[in-house]
């Protein structure tokens, strides 16, 4: 029988790797689709974000923007029924997504600019300028 040096956080470590495990089983379950894979990133006047939302047609999308925050939502549909004696496999994702995406700074979100092609929804939106700080002092007691 060989020993096994004892190490204080395996434990700790296993506790972690079934929660990350319980968390993540859903999307493990749908295929990965619970909500659209996303690039952000800002140019000196812009704030860019890219969607990954293959198979969607452009009038099942929804697009919100306020201030500093982007909301997608959508669905996805099956082009017909399959029946269950004729489906070999099924694995991609049909239903409802939705992705809030909070942004670093605040945008004008009147100018923002959309574009879908090829599965990859394309969003420019201008940066704001600063707004003034609506902090002030407060004295404590």
């Amino acid at each position: 029988m060989s020993l096994i040096p004892w190490n204080p956080f395996r434990d700790m470590d296993n506790i972690f790797r079934d929660t990350n495990n319980f968390f993540d089983f859903p999307s493990k379950m749908f295929g990965g689709f619970s909500s659209p894979r996303v690039d952000v990133y800002q140019t000196e006047n812009d704030m860019i974000v890219k969607a990954e939302i293959p198979g969607v047609s452009k009038e099942d999308l929804n697009l919100y923007i306020d201030d500093n925050t982007v909301r997608l939502t959508g669905q996805t549909k099956r082009e017909k029924e399959l029946k269950d004696e004729n489906a070999y496999k099924t694995e991609r994702y049909y239903g409802s997504f939705s992705r809030t995406i909070p942004l670093p700074v605040e945008v004008k979100s009147e100018q923002a600019k959309a574009e879908y092609k090829d599965g990859v929804l394309s969003i420019t939106v201008p940066k704001a300028e600063p707004s003034k700080s609506r902090s002030r002092k407060i004295d404590i007691q």
